[in-house]
């Protein structure tokens, strides 16, 4: 009897979509290494001239509440509270997530290697390079996970849109501060945000996998 053609596992087909956007994300980073493209150095330029004492408060708050330090307290808090509560395998995801946006942004910044706008026009003090924006890729990966992965299973109608809403704000916030402080050009941010759907979706897709590995694992330590 002749063998059934097999139909491409979900997974499989998702984390192929995935990794060719990856690729093609990739192309446009190299272009992207000797500075500003496109619409990058008007953009900024507009943030920089609309700039304005409350504004500016504003931006630095928003940009603190993204940044890499309170995305560690985020992820380590959504950690604990899940291993509390014994729910061990999302507690394994989300921290496998979180920490993966961290390797993409320590190697995405030394793979391309692009230099920061000009210092004169910086708000805040940043050392490394530009490209993707740390703050844009972390707090959609971060804020991301817990969101989908803990909270929105908590909530019911209204509440889940509101939350969704909330999130996206948060997120754009997150963003625009960074080119409000001049720290960013806008191509870094929209590569920050495209990396970490990106791998928000590559993770998503193969969650039963890493559950499946996680309570093997953990079924070796963990009592009954």
């Amino acid at each position: 009897m002749p063998k059934r053609p097999r139909v491409p596992h979900p997974v499989l087909l998702s984390t192929l979509l995935t990794l060719g956007a990856i690729v093609v994300v990739l192309t446009f980073a190299v272009q992207v290494h000797p500075g500003p493209i496109g619409p990058d150095a008007s953009l900024l330029r507009w943030f920089i001239d609309h700039r304005s004492g409350a504004a500016t408060a504003f931006a630095k708050v928003i940009s603190e509440l993204g940044g890499t330090a309170t995305m560690t307290v985020l992820g380590v808090a959504a950690c604990s509270a899940l291993a509390w509560r014994r729910q061990w395998e999302t507690a394994v995801f989300v921290g496998f997530t979180a920490l993966g946006s961290g390797a993409l942004v320590f190697f995405g910044k030394l793979l391309i290697g692009r230099p920061r706008p000009p210092l004169i026009d910086r708000m805040v003090v940043e050392t490394n390079y530009s490209y993707p924006s740390g703050h844009a890729l972390g707090s959609a990966v971060v804020v991301g996970v817990v969101v989908a992965a803990v909270l929105l299973p908590l909530l019911r109608g209204v509440w889940r849109m509101l939350l969704v809403a909330v999130t996206v704000l948060f997120l754009l916030g997150v963003g625009v501060s960074r080119l409000y402080l001049g720290v960013h050009w806008p191509t870094d941010i929209v590569a920050g945000w495209i990396f970490g759907v990106l791998w928000l979706g590559l993770c998503f897709s193969f969650r039963p996998v890493l559950a499946e590995h996680a309570h093997a694992m953990l079924t070796k330590v963990t009592p009954d």
